[in-house]
C-alpha cells in the first residue's frame, strides 16, 4: 500500500546527478557516481525506481531501487534517505521492483548485503530472501561478510 503523500517512479537522466549525491551521502566511499547511475539509467537492461515526494521537486528524492532484469533479476542499490527510514519506502521500492522484474518473466531475484546491516536484513528477509551463500571477509578488508540473498518470484515463488 502506498504511502500518502510519496509516488515511485521510473529514474531519468536529469536524476543522475542528484542519485549520485543521495547514494554518496548515504554509502561514503561509493563508487556509482554521476556517471553510473546515468548509464544505469539509459541501459536496456537496467532500471531505477526512485520515491519521490508528491510535488516531485529536485529536493524530494526520498529513496531509490536499482535493478537489473534479463532473465534473472539482481539489485543492486536500494536506499532511502536516512530521515524517510523506517516508513516502509524501502519495501515500496522493493516490491516495485519484484513487480517490474516479473512482469519481464524473471523468475529469481538476488541481492548482496553486509551482514551487519541489520535494518536492510531485516527488511530482505521479511519480504522473502534467503542466504544462499557467504562471502566471508569480503567488507573492510576482512571484517564483514557479505550475504547473497535470493528470492524466487514470478510463476515459480
Amino acid at each position: 500500500m502506498r504511502k500518502k503523500g510519496i509516488r515511485i517512479r521510473r529514474a531519468e537522466e536529469k536524476d543522475a546527478a542528484l542519485l549520485a549525491k543521495l547514494d554518496g551521502s548515504m554509502f561514503p566511499g561509493s563508487p556509482w557516481g554521476e556517471e553510473a547511475f546515468l548509464s544505469s539509467v539509459s541501459s536496456e537492461n537496467e532500471c531505477c525506481l526512485i520515491a519521490c515526494g508528491a510535488e516531485d521537486r529536485d529536493d524530494g528524492l526520498l529513496g531509490y531501487v536499482l535493478f537489473s532484469c534479463i532473465i534473472d533479476a539482481e539489485i543492486y542499490r536500494i536506499g532511502v534517505t536516512e530521515s524517510m527510514r523506517g516508513l516502509g519506502i524501502g519495501r515500496e521500492l522493493l516490491c516495485e521492483a519484484e513487480a517490474c522484474c516479473m512482469r519481464q518473466g524473471a523468475s529469481r531475484m538476488f541481492l548482496e548485503v553486509r551482514d551487519d546491516n541489520l535494518p536492510a536484513l531485516s527488511l530482505y528477509v521479511s519480504a522473502g530472501f534467503c542466504e544462499i551463500y557467504r562471502r566471508r571477509g569480503y567488507y573492510d578488508a576482512g571484517g564483514s561478510d557479505a550475504l547473497v540473498m535470493e528470492k524466487i518470484i514470478g510463476k515459480e515463488a
